[in-house]
This record gives structure tokens, sequence and C-alpha cells, in this order.
């Protein structure tokens, strides 16, 4: 989950794109898909100035410690996505 009421509504493009980024590169663990594993992760992500990423924090276990590395990993993995122009750049 990504929270996007503490950055302004002028960051809302942004997040929203980020967060579609994060759903498309998601990959299911196939350990966890052989044993019918599922859950919901819920992390904080900083976002950096310049578009990095620059922590990731579990926030809330999927209870399956497989799902919470994959999804934990997804997001450290991720290139940076740079902040529009007309944004000013600040951590999120």
């Amino acid at each position: 989950m990504l929270a996007t009421g503490t950055a302004g509504a002028e960051y809302g493009p942004y997040l929203t794109a980020l967060r579609q980024r994060i759903q498309q590169s998601l990959r299911y663990p196939a350990s966890a898909r052989r044993r019918g594993v599922a859950g919901t992760v819920s992390v904080e992500i900083l976002i950096l100035p310049n578009g990095t990423i620059g922590d990731v924090t579990l926030l809330e276990s999927s209870t399956h410690p497989v799902l919470d590395e994959a999804a934990l990993d997804t997001i450290r993995s991720l290139p940076h996505m740079p902040l529009p122009r007309d944004l000013p750049a600040r951590s999120l």
C-alpha cells in the first residue's frame, strides 16, 4: 500500500505512477505459488528528492516471509523515477 496523503496533492500523479510501477514489477514467488500461500504486504517507502528509493520499511507483514521479502526486494530494485520538473524536489 502506498499512501499519498502526506505528500501534497501536487505529488498525487507521481505517486500513482509509482504505485502502478510497483504493481507491474511484483512477481509472485514460485515457492509461495506451489504452497498456495497468499497475503498482503504493507510498506512505507522513502523517496529521495532525485526519485531514488531511499528506504523501504515493512509496516504490516503478510505473515509469510517469502511474500514480505519478495515485496521489499521488488521495491528496492526499482530504478529511480525522477520527480517531474514542475514539482519541488523533496523527500516523500
